[in-house]
């Protein structure tokens, strides 16, 4: 059977791509094909199957998590005779993804995972069913910096010809005790990527074994084909990182390449093998740049991944609130709202071309399901204008909630206009209003961010809050004790090993250095100033209890205070805090903003601690320790 040509929205892809000889129509869609050759026969079902192949920007987490997977949320704008199995896993790129028996079996080998009961796709998948092929975020070896990654991830693109096409070349399989040379070269042991390969059996696909990121994807293709499934291509979804102006997405090492060269090279496959191809990558960046730089971040997922509750009031409470365990925003995965809709987008693409109702490929009814509230309902810190600017670039699919309900500022106003009837804040009864307005301000911040303006009498509610901390102030116990980990007054340039002194230790090895920047810092704190004319520039990428990290340990109580700022105007950089015996988990962190942040963590039981940094630019001035009686 010969396919027609399924029309779509190409002008961009046209416009990038305009050296290849295909010949491509244009239309309103966002899902396309050129012309099918006449032997990729597609046979037709009534009921077909949706498999998934992706990384974790695809995958399924649990319920109460914030962050999500747009692949958990596909069946809700599919009818139900449309069936979708994920089997999408976090850290998976085009290779592993392969080479871990998840596409097909792999002979001798002995990985296991829970996705899809176990199986791999190629045990269950039928013909007229569909695998959507996802990948890119892992693969993207742009950036290499963490060669951690490089023996069971990265993919290398190749070097585009004169056109700018990239090449598909052919990998060959490897033993598993072979490591690629810039792995070896660069990461310190190697014991656990060897174990960890050995898994795949007696062979496998290395990152240097010669194939290129297109070769990888086009095994899928020619997967599909041979079982008489349809093939559909999906460009990866965008990392969040805007132009300094905060309007545009760009790219760059790490951001799926210059260019965005895993996203193009995913097009010009679908071009090439004729295959059908959702091009996510233009609709999710399209969503945020309409949310701009302002309002993008609430759309995403929070670090770390694991923090759970009941969406969306939790999510805002727990946004960035290191008492609650929020380290920081994601830049990669998408919150329950981000990936709801990112679904919808997909979903628009499968259903926006009339060949496909006209029963041309597969059947879907022509119906939408009803959103569920909990996923749809944003944060209050995204405005009302923007949650309805990005809604109105869906045309098919709902993603609308007619019932959602904000909180009324007036109420706000009426809480602080009692306040200010109920008198003054005196030594005697501070810590009363201490409750009341932390009760106020908490409201206000459930008000949706457009509303917050409508509290024309906020200025009351900080007159209170500001005399409520001077009493704090106050009443403070005076420390019986301070100890000062300052940089600045050591000879220090580049760290590249473990420098210890009386009370503290500096973590750092010959691939993972920490160095000491130059730059002047004063703040106040406890009404002292503090002067420094330098401090520790950590490099980011901490692994406690292997490098990049400052040691130091407590004898008791104490109020551990830390100065330290970022060189980006990021608000999402912070310094985490660990019990050394305990990794894993922060106990706490502290801010660095652009601006110096001096942040302080009260009752800290005495231990052994150590403090580094995820992010690059964090500048540690000093940790101030202080004990009470």
């Amino acid at each position: 059977m010969k396919n027609k040509l399924i029309k779509l929205n190409l002008i961009l892809l046209v416009s990038l791509f305009a050296c290849t000889s295909n010949n491509v129509k244009n239309s309103s869609s966002s899902i396309s094909n050129s012309e099918t050759s006449e032997n990729n026969e597609i046979t037709k079902k009534e009921n077909p199957n949706i498999y998934l192949a992706g990384d974790s920007t695809v995958k399924t987490y649990q319920e109460n998590q914030f962050i999500g997977g747009w692949g958990q949320y596909l069946d809700y704008f599919l009818d139900d005779n449309v069936k979708v199995y994920n089997c999408s896993n976090g850290g998976r790129s085009s290779r592993s993804f392969i080479n871990e028996g998840r596409l097909y079996d792999n002979e001798g080998a002995s990985y296991t995972f829970s996705e899809n009961n176990g199986n791999s796709i190629g045990d269950v998948i039928e013909a007229g069913d569909f695998l959507l092929i996802q990948f890119g975020h892992n693969d993207d070896d742009t950036k290499l910096n963490d060669y951690s990654t490089l023996y069971d991830r990265m993919v290398p693109l190749g070097t585009p010809d004169e056109n700018g096409i990239y090449p598909v070349n052919e990998a060959t399989k490897v033993p598993t005790d072979h490591l690629p040379d810039l792995y070896v070269e660069n990461v310190d042991s190697t014991s656990k990527a060897l174990s960890e390969i050995a898994k795949y059996g007696s062979s496998y696909y290395a990152y240097d074994s010669g194939g290129t990121y297109k070769w990888y994807l086009k095994q899928y293709i020619d997967f599909a084909r041979e079982k008489k499934a349809i093939p559909v291509l999906v460009t990866p979804v965008p990392r969040v990182k805007f132009s300094s102006d905060g309007k545009e997405i760009i790219g760059g090492p790490g951001l799926h390449g210059e260019n965005f060269a895993y996203v193009q090279a995913v097009r010009q496959l679908a071009q090439e093998e004729d295959c059908l191809l959702i091009d996510l990558f233009k609709d999710v960046k399209d969503i945020l740049e309409t949310a701009t730089s302002k309002y993008a971040n609430y759309l995403m997922a929070l670090k770390p991944n694991s923090l759970t509750g009941t969406w969306p009031l939790d999510y805002d409470k727990t946004y960035n609130n290191p008492s609650l365990g929020c380290t920081g925003i994601e830049a990669t995965h998408y919150n329950k709202y981000g990936a709801f809709i990112t679904a919808a987008k997909v979903a628009e693409a499968i259903k926006s071309d009339e060949s496909i109702h006209k029963n041309e490929y597969f059947y879907f009814r022509d119906k939408v399901k009803t959103s569920p509230k909990e996923y749809i309902d944003p944060s209050n810190f995204i405005s009302k204008t923007v949650v309805n600017n990005i809604e109105s670039l869906f045309k098919i699919c709902n993603v609308k909630n007619s019932n959602r309900v904000y909180k009324d500022p007036l109420e706000v106003v009426e809480m602080i206009n009692k306040l200010q009837e109920s008198g003054e804040v005196t030594n005697e009864n501070y810590l009363t209003y201490q409750t009341q307005c932390q009760e106020i301000r908490d409201a206000y911040n459930s008000l949706n961010v457009d509303d917050q303006d409508k509290v024309t009498n906020i200025a009351i509610l900080e007159q209170y809050e500001a005399k409520v901390a001077e009493f704090i102030e106050a009443n403070r116990p005076k420390p019986t004790s301070k100890t000062i980990i300052r940089f600045d007054d050591l000879n220090l340039s580049t760290i590249s090993e473990t420098l210890t002194y009386d009370n503290f230790k500096i973590v750092g090895n010959d691939s993972h250095t920490i160095t000491y920047k130059a730059t002047k810092a004063t703040f106040n704190y406890n009404l002292e100033q503090y002067d420094f004319l330098g401090g520790l520039s950590l490099g980011g990428s901490a692994s406690f209890n292997s490098y990049r990290y400052v040691e130091f340990t407590t004898s008791s109580n104490c109020t551990i205070t830390v100065a330290a700022q970022s060189s980006s105007n990021s608000e999402d950089r912070k310094l985490s805090l660990v019990n050394s015996s305990s990794v894993t988990t922060p106990v706490h962190s502290f801010d660095a903003n652009s601006s110096l942040s001096v942040t302080s963590f009260e009752n800290a039981p005495a231990s052994t601690y150590q403090i580094g940094s995820t992010n690059k630019g964090v500048y540690l001035f000093a940790i101030i320790i202080e004990y009470f009686d």
